[in-house]
């Protein structure tokens, strides 16, 4: 067993309090104190050209801008930017050197592997002849 768990244990009515106490931080912490915060800067700076924001979209605008954020600097982002620049002429010599080499190793492979189809079908069909043979002579005893 892994001993490097750690497991939470809720102990009685303090413990309920505590856990619902410790989410409703987290909650007020990560999602409606940058909300709110969104919501002011944003009456603040566009009071004259935009409507107002309320707490609701204030929190809105902070999911979008901590989800882009999330999105942009995430290593395995799906988002990137810039222009492609494509092979470089020796890139492209060597890869299909490669394919060359891989395509040579695999046929001469396949040759020395080569059956002849007429002696693999003379095969089959001897087996068959025998299995049959075999089940003839059971249905006789």
């Amino acid at each position: 067993m892994n001993k490097n768990y750690k497991v939470i244990t809720i102990n009685g009515i303090r413990g309920i309090f505590a856990a619902i106490f410790i989410v409703l931080g987290l909650i007020a912490g990560f999602v409606i104190s940058p909300g709110w915060l969104c919501m002011k800067l944003w009456n603040h700076c566009l009071q004259n050209i935009a409507a107002t924001m309320n707490i609701y979209q204030g929190i809105m605008l902070w999911a979008i801008i901590a989800l882009s954020l999330y999105a942009l600097n995430n290593r395995r982002s799906l988002i990137g930017f810039g222009a492609y620049q494509g092979l470089s002429p020796e890139q492209i010599k060597e890869i299909m050197m490669r394919a060359k080499r891989a395509e040579a190793k695999f046929m001469s492979d396949t040759d020395s592997e080569k059956i002849k189809p007429e002696s693999k079908i003379n095969e089959i069909n001897t087996e068959n002849v025998e299995q049959n043979s075999e089940k003839e002579e059971v249905g006789t005893h």
